[in-house]
C-alpha cells in the first residue's frame, strides 16, 4: 500500500474533521482495511463531529479513490 497516498487521504479527512474541532489519526492498514482513530479532545462540541458511520463512508471514498485495493475503513470513535 502506498503510504504517501494513504497519508494524503488521511490528511484530507483530518482537514474535514478539524472544522468541527476534532482530529483523525492513522492506526493500521491490513488486508484492504484501513483503521483510523477519531480524536475529540479539542472539540468544543463532541456531538457536532460527524457520526462514525458517515465519517467511515467519507474516509472510504477518499482512500479508495487513491488506493483501489482498500475496500473498507473503520474508525475508532470515543463516543462509543
Amino acid at each position: 500500500m502506498d503510504q504517501a497516498l494513504l497519508d494524503e487521504a488521511v490528511g484530507e479527512l483530518r482537514a474535514l474533521v478539524a472544522l468541527d474541532g476534532g482530529d483523525v489519526e492513522f492506526v493500521s492498514a491490513l488486508e484492504g482495511t484501513v483503521a483510523l482513530r477519531l480524536i475529540l479532545e479539542g472539540a468544543e462540541c463532541r456531538e457536532c463531529v460527524m457520526p462514525k458511520e458517515f465519517l467511515e463512508q467519507i474516509a472510504l471514498d477518499m482512500v479508495s479513490t487513491r488506493l483501489t485495493e482498500v475496500s473498507a475503513v473503520t474508525i475508532e470513535d470515543p463516543r462509543g
